[in-house]
């Protein structure tokens, strides 16, 4: 063999091994010794997310959320909010306050029903910086106390997606609970729940969920949208999470372990006409990428399980829970035929034929329908567990003045759960000598082209008799133990207290038009207080008021 000449070799392979070393050292010097603020930004995709726990923080310590900013970002710009300003105001029978440059986000009620709980966020703009602020605002109507404590505080501009990602997850204590918010950590964005006690006004962080980091100006282009979480509920055993978010779709989180769950693949996009609601106290909640579909996804939240126990259905259907959470049903129809719809502006509503009652597992208990060439349709419309009944609403389909078609009421039925029969109705003009144990309270929305379109029923089971409130509503309160019905009169603005023995007689009534309410939110506490809030430019307004 002869000897081996350096100068022989191609001088392209030279070349090339050159730009590889450099390409090397160019790496390790990126890599080890350019310090991190100097990196471009990178944005952290969902394909490349791919984890099975989310970080506990089961060592971290309790903090002041601003202290918290300022310790770990010296580097990153600052600005003080101050203290949330709430100007009072003279007010009838309640509380009235205006929180300046403000805006209330949602609000909550704690569980002991004594306090109303407001997630307050505040903006600020200095080009090309942006601050978001999000306060707990807490007021206890009996007490006239309000307290206030901030409970996020990020620096960055996308301050739409810091609001839309901090949301009450629920109560672990009557003064302690769970939530989600964004924080700084350098140039990344953090997800995190945390928990805060209202009675300490501390932090103390639970789960680092996902971080993120915004695309800045250095690489060009528009800035894209930071991810958002649409959805957390703590479960009701409250040793879970499920969380909805534009990155990893529906997720179940176990707290103890950090364990993450996907359960719905592709459902990080929101699309126009899909259904995902958690269904009450149940710990179920629903997922159909297309409203009245039979491949509806049942998912159990506590265990992050997901089925499609309906699929085997031929025809179109609505699945629900009762007002007080005892039975899960699903109104249905014989085949998928449009003309089963009827379709308004903001919602829908299916012409069922019949109802399909299920227990909180999906498991079908009794089945109740009209034959498919009925003139008449059939829906849900109350359940009583201590009668073992469910109230069904029976009707036809009319067209009013204006040329719209309506469901037309031609009765109320009693579909027994022990035998499968259906029992109709007489209707009373005047409900007299009532006991509240026998009265089974329903609903039917009537048609698609207005929000208030409902109207109730109140049913007596031991003399299968009927009476139809006469106000319009869309949300009320039960509470039989107290034979108290609290109501609110969309069309006329006004809030009425009834009864279950006498729901013909207004017991007291409060009119609440003179507020020009822009929205149909409100909670209910204790004593018959009700909380709600008025949207405005310049900070909105809360107002709690009690009802006699």
């Amino acid at each position: 063999m002869g000897k081996w000449n350096y100068r022989s070799v191609n001088p392209y392979i030279w070349l090339i091994s050159g730009i590889m070393l450099l390409s090397g050292l160019f790496f390790i010097i990126y890599t080890t010794v350019l310090p991190t603020s100097q990196r471009p930004p990178r944005q952290v995709d969902a394909a490349n997310a791919v984890e099975v726990s989310a970080k506990v923080l089961h060592a971290a310590e309790s903090y002041r959320v601003l202290e918290q900013f300022q310790a770990r970002n010296p580097m990153l710009p600052q600005h003080s909010f101050g203290a949330l300003q709430l100007a009072r105001s003279k007010a009838a029978k309640g509380i009235q306050a205006l929180v300046k440059k403000a805006h209330i986000l949602d609000t909550y009620v704690t569980p002991d029903g004594a306090q109303a709980v407001y997630f307050v966020q505040r903006n600020e703009m200095q080009s090309p910086h942006a601050w978001t602020q999000i306060d707990v605002l807490t007021m206890a109507p009996e007490t006239q106390q309000i307290d206030q404590e901030p409970i996020g505080y990020i620096y960055g501009e996308d301050t739409e997606a810091v609001a839309q990602s901090t949301l009450l997850c629920g109560f672990i204590s009557k003064d302690e609970f769970l939530y989600t918010t964004v924080a700084n950590a350098d140039q990344e964005w953090v997800y995190v729940v945390n928990k805060f006690n209202m009675t300490q006004k501390t932090v103390t962080p639970v789960l680092e969920l996902f971080r993120y980091e915004p695309l800045t100006a250095v690489t060009g282009g528009s800035q894209p949208k930071a991810p958002v979480l649409y959805k957390a509920v703590l479960t009701p055993d409250k040793k879970h999470l499920l969380i909805r978010d534009s990155m990893n779709g529906i997720t179940s989180y176990t707290l103890e372990t950090g364990t993450k769950k996907g359960i719905i693949p592709g459902s990080n996009e929101r699309r126009s006409g899909e259904q995902f609601e958690v269904v009450g106290e149940s710990g179920i909640a629903l997922y159909n990428a297309n409203r009245f579909q039979s491949d509806i996804w049942w998912i159990d939240t506590q265990t992050g399980s997901a089925k499609q126990p309906f699929s085997s259905e031929q025809g179109l259907i609505e699945v629900g829970m009762d007002a007080n959470g005892k039975v899960m049903y699903y109104n249905f129809t014989y085949d998928r035929n449009p003309a089963n719809l009827l379709i308004g502006p903001d919602q829908s509503l299916l012409l069922s034929y019949g109802v399909q009652v299920l227990d909180t597992g999906g498991h079908p208990l009794k089945r109740f329908s009209l034959p498919k060439d009925s003139k008449e349709r059939l829906e849900f419309g109350g359940y009583s567990e201590t009668k073992k009944a469910v109230l069904l609403h029976k009707y036809t389909l009319a067209t009013n003045k204006e040329g719209r078609t309506y469901k037309k009421t031609s009765g109320w039925l009693f579909g027994d759960m022990n035998t499968g029969a259906m029992t109709a109705l007489n209707r009373l003009d005047v409900p007299d000598s009532w006991d509240k144990s026998d009265v089974v309270v329903g609903k039917a929305t009537l048609e698609p082209y207005s929000q208030a379109a409902e109207e109730q029923v109140f049913a007596n089971y031991l003399d299968n008799s009927y009476y139809m409130c006469r106000w319009k509503t869309k949300q009320m309160i039960q509470r039989q133990d107290e034979d108290v019905i609290i109501y609110a009169d969309e069309p006329s603005k006004r809030v009425f207290v009834s009864s279950f023995t006498r729901p013909d007689l207004v017991v007291a009534a409060f009119n609440y038009k003179k507020y020009n309410w822009d929205n149909k939110a409100f909670s209910w506490l204790n004593g018959h207080w009700m909380s709600r809030h008025q949207i405005q430019p310049e900070g909105d307004k809360v107002y709690l008021f009690q009802i006699n």
